[in-house]
């Protein structure tokens, strides 16, 4: 055999082992799951802490952020209504957590939203769930250094506090890092999940990033 071809092999040979070795390292090692997980994007990232000309929101969509800003809620349907329709087993909390009186669903499209309510209607929890990615607007977007990678079990997320307001006077949005609005996003078996808590009910002041990460870890698909 040529000796230049069996160098050249044997060049080729040693990159495929680099390149499995460096793959080895991206799902073993610490240093690689926190690489791997920098490029994972489950929010959509806003250029700056300010955007212009963001469309208006609804009247639904001011009393609720967390709810789809095109369209005023869905009517509030079971569970198993919304699986015959969306054709999927549908995750819920298999407790209602403390503070919080279990509403139902409501369908948009082929997103479910479970929803979750304080008895005076000042905190939501909220828990969309879809086969084809994040129900979103432009108001759903989030300055990158806002986003916590997060484990929730084996599973990576991520989560943020936060969104864009319009201050009186003002003709752009900003991001208002101390708004009540937090926000937790994976993906799990095909299904793409995100768990929202808002509102300044001191019921549900105890759902901080920890909590619902456990709760999140809680989910469970009825039998």
């Amino acid at each position: 055999m040529n000796t230049k071809r069996v160098y050249r092999i044997r060049r080729f040979a040693l990159a495929g082992a680099m390149i499995v070795a460096l793959l080895a390292a991206a799902l073993l090692t610490p240093q690689g799951r926190a690489l791997s997980q920098s490029i994972l994007q489950f929010f959509t990232g806003a250029e700056d802490t300010t955007v212009p000309d963001l469309p208006p929101k609804t009247a639904a969509g001011e009393l609720d952020p967390s709810a789809p800003t095109a369209e005023p809620p869905a009517p509030l349907i079971s569970v198993a209504e919304a699986e015959e329709l969306v054709g999927f087993d549908i995750a819920k909390l298999p407790v209602v957590p403390d503070g919080l009186d279990y509403l139902g669903a409501r369908l948009y499209g082929d997103t479910v939203s479970v929803e979750y309510q304080t008895p005076d209607y000042a905190g939501h929890l909220i828990i969309m769930q879809s086969q084809s990615g994040f129900l979103q607007s432009e108001w759903d977007r989030v300055p990158a250094n806002a986003v916590v990678p997060v484990k929730i079990g084996e599973l990576d997320g991520e989560f943020t506090q936060g969104t864009f307001v319009v201050y009186a006077g003002e003709t752009v949005a900003t991001w208002e890092p101390n708004a009540r609005m937090l926000r937790l996003r994976w993906v799990q078996d095909g299904i793409w999940f995100e768990m929202t808590k808002t509102g300044y009910a001191e019921a549900v002041a105890h759902l901080d990033q920890a909590g619902m990460i456990e709760l999140a870890e809680s989910l469970a698909v009825k039998p």
